[in-house]
């Protein structure tokens, strides 16, 4: 019985220690699986972090709202004009200007020859005017030709006026053969021939042809030169004349029944011509030449073989 005793005592025993053993390993194999588990986890947690680093792009920097700025105007004073000084006289406002100052271009003055005769006065009976340029116009249904001359022939206006009275101050007096002259002397030294539009004939009024300077063609010579003896009480009319291939307009002045021998003679001291040329009228009233080509008052007329005259202040017109 002792014996069997102690063999399962000892088994007994044997088994506690067997178990033991058991819970050890069973421990160590705990601890181990825990610690393997805890690097996989690590390593995955690392692996998911650097795919995480890979795949989430970085936010954009938040862009906060500027405040609004009003605009401002800031009102900076005018500054004074620098005056600019002209290289030649300055031109008046006044439309009515003397044409000295208002012309760009070098105009030549009029000069007396020493030893001059006195000009003889002219001597003519004044023209009976039944209406005004405008009324004559309407009344009588004037067209073409003759409505243009009449209305280009402005010598009421104050430029042409304004420039005939300076410029024949010369020759002082009543209506004369020298004021004549100083009007023809100055319009022919300082002309400038300039053509008309393709398209028409263009007469410039008086007043315009002063203003740019005495430029333009035959008939704005010619209604200038009326223009300005009508404006200081001659009386001027305007013919234009044909020949077979061209035609050409000039102007005559009439000096009435002033002695032909005084006008030979002060026409011969101050331009030294032999002889002058004029028409007379069926009331006995002497027309001289003013035409451009004859160079002279009362020179010898261009060669026509028909044409109209068109007295501006009667305003009538009859055959040349």
């Amino acid at each position: 019985m002792k014996s069997i005793r102690k063999i399962i005592t000892a088994s007994m025993i044997l088994l506690i220690m067997l178990s033991l053993v058991d819970c050890k390993r069973r421990v160590r194999t705990k601890d181990e699986a825990t610690q393997s588990s805890g690097s996989s986890s690590n390593r995955n947690s690392n692996r998911n972090s650097s795919r995480s680093r890979r795949t989430v792009m970085p936010k954009e920097p938040e862009i906060k709202p500027q405040p609004k700025i009003d605009t401002v105007y800031i009102v900076v004073p005018a500054q004074p004009a620098v005056p600019v000084v002209p290289a030649k006289p300055e031109a008046r406002q006044d439309e009515h200007d003397l044409l000295v100052i208002n012309s760009n271009k070098q105009l030549k003055p009029v000069v007396h020859g020493d030893n001059l005769p006195n000009p003889p006065t002219i001597d003519f009976k004044k023209p009976e005017i039944r209406h005004t340029r405008d009324e004559y116009i309407k009344s009588h249904n004037i067209v073409g030709d003759m409505k243009d001359l009449i209305i280009a022939c402005d010598y009421d206006h104050p430029t042409v006026r304004n420039n005939t009275v300076n410029l024949v101050h010369l020759s002082p007096g009543k209506f004369n053969l020298g004021q004549i002259c100083d009007i023809f002397d100055f319009c022919y030294s300082n002309w400038s021939y300039v053509n008309d539009p393709l398209t028409r004939d263009y007469y410039s009024k008086a007043s315009e042809t002063l203003k740019n300077g005495l430029n333009g063609d035959c008939d704005d010579f010619a209604i200038l030169l009326c223009s300005m003896i009508l404006s200081i009480g001659g009386e001027a009319r305007i013919n234009f004349a044909y020949d077979a291939t061209s035609g050409h307009a000039f102007t005559e002045v009439n000096i009435g029944t002033t002695s032909s021998s005084e006008v030979q003679r002060y026409l011969s001291a101050r331009y030294n011509n032999a002889e002058t040329w004029h028409r007379k009228d069926s009331q006995g009233n002497i027309w001289l030449n003013m035409d451009w080509q004859a160079t002279y008052p009362g020179g010898e007329y261009w060669e026509y073989s028909s044409g109209t005259s068109f007295n501006i202040i009667q305003n009538i017109c009859g055959s040349l």
